[in-house]
């Protein structure tokens, strides 16, 4: 009889930790989207945090750069300044949903360097006058020169390198989304159960060496 009380006790603290975790449990998700970061914030997948309270903080000295509010689909944007880009630290976003839930998520330093994508630089191809030697090597001196146009009039190796960068932010984001995701759900019934076992187990063993002369 004491054994089954002990292993009702059990179960009960077991269910109540994993309720107390889902009640206060709130998710958060940011990334920049090109010259913005979007942040995503919500219960669970299908019940956003409407309203909710996104501060964002200078992740060295602690600041507080801006603070916003959530729409009804749990998002709130705001733009990546250049002042961002060159004081070169991380954002840590922070979201208040109310009645003891908050979380945090960092954005990289490096992440926010890349946001944004310069604008097209357009190359006019330089006319190569018609000269006799151009005229016997036929069409071998305009393409020679062609290379060097576009490079001297097109994107700095700094400008590709962001568009790159901002392209893989891109197709990376929903990735991170769902990675993020997986890290904040809740305990499922799989862990519960897991848990359960443990303590069980745990019990069976004190009861054996209880029992033992």
């Amino acid at each position: 009889m004491r054994m089954f009380r002990l292993w009702c006790m059990a179960l009960c603290l077991v269910f109540a930790e994993a309720s107390f975790a889902s009640a206060h449990r709130v998710n958060i998700f940011a990334f920049v989207d090109g010259d913005a970061v979007q942040v995503e914030c919500g219960f669970n997948r299908s019940q956003k945090v409407k309203q909710g309270t996104v501060e964002v903080f200078d992740a060295t000295t602690g600041a507080l750069l801006l603070q916003g509010t959530t729409d009804d689909n749990g998002v709130f944007r705001f733009p990546v300044t250049a002042e961002l880009r060159e004081v070169g630290h991380d954002l840590n976003i922070r979201i208040i949903a109310g009645e003891g839930h908050q979380n945090d998520w960092t954005v990289a330093a490096d992440e926010l360097a890349s946001s944004g994508t310069p604008k097209a630089v357009a190359v006019a191809a330089a006319e190569v006058p018609a000269t006799p030697a151009s005229l016997v090597a036929g069409q071998a001196a305009p393409s020679a020169a062609a290379p060097v146009a576009a490079v001297s009039g097109g994107a700095t190796p700094a400008e590709i390198e962001r568009i790159v960068d901002a392209a893989l932010d891109a197709k990376l984001s929903p990735i991170k989304r769902m990675l993020a995701e997986q890290t904040e759900a809740g305990p499922n019934l799989r862990d519960i159960i897991g848990g359960i076992g443990w303590i069980f187990g745990l019990i069976g063993v004190a009861a054996y060496f209880r029992r033992r002369p």
